[in-house]
């Protein structure tokens, strides 16, 4: 027997966008739960409400041409002690209330073809003059005015969830966060919020288990999708964030399109894949510790991640990075990239810590244009110690890195089928890949050179071990194809297959002795 619809108009709903629709579409939910689940049906209009708390068994169904819109009146809300991990950032000026909740429920949806807007203008200043916001970078966010609700749809400790094509607009802060959860599915979503937007995240899945993120188009203030080991809110030791697959999406922001980390819990067995990236401040990052705080005192272990087939345009690429000053560390492990189309306006990073270096990293399948640069090489001589997290996008002759690929404290570093092309470099960029205290490399079947005609090299290893080079060319214009500078350690450097005949030099060397095995095909 098919369950009956509960339509909210039934229940009193208005829906014309001026009287407060809250306690109609509230009934319609408990009615619904109450006789045993089925479906709450919004039909064309403009419901203005606070807080929904979505049940047990109910999907609630906007069809095309309704409209939630979140109330800006701060009673209209719930209660911010509503359950113990219910928390406000008081540091990020937001509250812990939301426009829809769901805790411990299960069995529990979102769909149709309709709009849940959570009217961030409402909560927001303009824009001074003279400050700017777009999906790749902005020079300042919306200034607050007295108080904005924290995520918009906040699912706790549920099981069983789908949220399916609606679009969720202008959120004031998170737009859809899941905490805690298990067996969910989120697709064909539309998220907008405006680049402006303060915290404007658009899905974080912070310590959930079988979650699948499909067919989603999000454009955010602040990171796009976001995998989190946030556990101290759960007060459990086994919520481990695993087993997610997302597929099929596009992102856009002027933070971090992808962000894995936060929180001293564990983020692995993730597949990322068919993702368009195509405007972003970052690209991907994956960062087990900002910085060291009570909250979180060592980081996340993030392992058995992967990502595939990818076409990315954005200031820096990548930040991968264990942090500083974690103590027990976290971890960044077996960790591959793989089928990529990259354009970059700044150098990627992936740093490790001689106490946690990166390990087993993979790189394969490259396509890697360089466009820009600054002209402002302050890093030439030395790079910044520490790195920053956030990588460093060379924009308004600040300083980058000088390099496409900076790589310092990885154990296992394979990188596989690279193509290194550049576009009019500027004067910041030097080399083609730096690696940095690094150990069992192998690179194979790379064709690159560097950038500038008269200095640096394809390729510059300091204080390395163990490296493996097979079947790589020397682009055309090749200064020096590779350059071993070491001065406590010795290399084992093995060659195979490769052509530098584009070459000046193939390989030079300076510092401690390199043992050079296979040395046939050098010239």
């Amino acid at each position: 027997m098919t369950s009956p619809d509960y339509n909210a108009a039934d229940f009193g709903a208005i829906g014309d966008g001026v009287s407060k629709d809250t306690s109609s579409l509230q009934n319609a939910i408990d009615a619904c739960h109450e006789a045993g689940g089925g479906k709450v049906l919004l039909p064309a209009g403009r419901y203005l409400c606070g807080t929904l708390f979505l049940k047990s068994n109910v999907e609630l169904h906007l069809e095309s041409g309704a409209v939630i819109l979140g109330s800006a009146d701060l009673d209209d809300y719930n209660d911010e002690n509503i359950f113990p991990e219910n928390q406000a950032f008081f540091s990020e000026h937001v509250t812990a209330r939301h426009l829809i909740i769901a805790y411990c429920q299960e069995n529990i949806s979102i769909t149709g073809q309709g709009i849940i807007d959570g009217q961030s203008s409402r909560f927001f200043e303009p824009l001074p003059a003279g400050t700017s916001a777009t999906y790749r970078h902005k020079t300042r966010n919306f200034p607050f005015k007295e108080w904005r609700p924290g995520q918009m749809i906040f699912f706790c400790r549920c099981k069983n969830i789908a949220v399916c094509d609606v679009k969720l607009l202008n959120s004031p802060y998170w737009t859809l966060f899941l905490l805690g959860c298990k067996d969910v599915q989120i697709c064909g979503l539309l998220i907008e919020n405006p680049p402006a937007t303060a915290n404007g995240d658009g899905i974080d899945i912070d310590c959930c288990k079988n979650v699948t993120i499909s067919d989603c188009i999000i454009r955010s203030g602040d990171d796009s999708i976001t995998l989190r080991g946030n556990v101290r809110l759960l007060g459990e030791d086994d919520w481990i964030c695993e087993n997610v697959v997302v597929t099929n999406c596009i992102l856009s922001t002027p933070c971090n399109a992808i962000r894995v980390g936060v929180g001293d819990g564990h983020v692995r067995k993730v597949l990322f894949n068919n993702i368009i990236i195509p405007e972003a401040s970052r690209g991907i990052c994956l960062i087990s510790l900002y910085r060291k705080t009570q909250k979180s005192k060592h980081g996340t272990h993030i392992e058995d991640i992967h990502f595939s087939d990818f076409i990315i345009d954005a200031d820096v690429p990548f930040t991968v990075g264990t942090g500083h000053e974690s103590q027990p560390p976290g971890a960044i492990r077996d960790i591959s990239f793989r089928n990529f189309r990259v354009t970059a306006w700044a150098g990627a990073q992936f740093v490790g810590t001689a106490e946690t270096p990166i390990e087993s990293l993979i790189l394969q399948n490259f396509d890697w244009l360089v466009r820009g640069g600054t002209d402002n090489t302050e890093f030439y001589e030395a790079l910044p110690n520490p790195i920053s997290h956030h990588g460093y996008r060379a924009r308004n002759n600040t300083p980058g890195l000088p390099c496409a690929i900076f790589g310092t404290y990885i154990k296992n570093l394979s990188i596989d089928h690279f193509h290194l092309r550049w576009e009019e470099p500027s004067a910041v960029w030097r080399e083609g890949i730096l690696l940095n205290n690094a150990q069992n490399i192998d690179l194979n079947n790379l064709h690159l050179r560097q950038p500038q005609d008269d200095n640096g090299a394809a390729i510059n290893c300091q204080d390395v071990q163990d490296i493996s080079l097979r079947n790589n060319r020397a682009a055309s214009g090749t200064s020096t194809f590779i350059h071993i500078a070491n001065s406590d350690k010795s290399t084992f450097a093995r060659y195979g297959g490769n052509d530098f005949s584009h070459a000046a030099t193939a390989l030079s060397q300076a510092g401690k002795k390199i043992d050079l095995i296979s040395l046939k095909d050098l010239n």
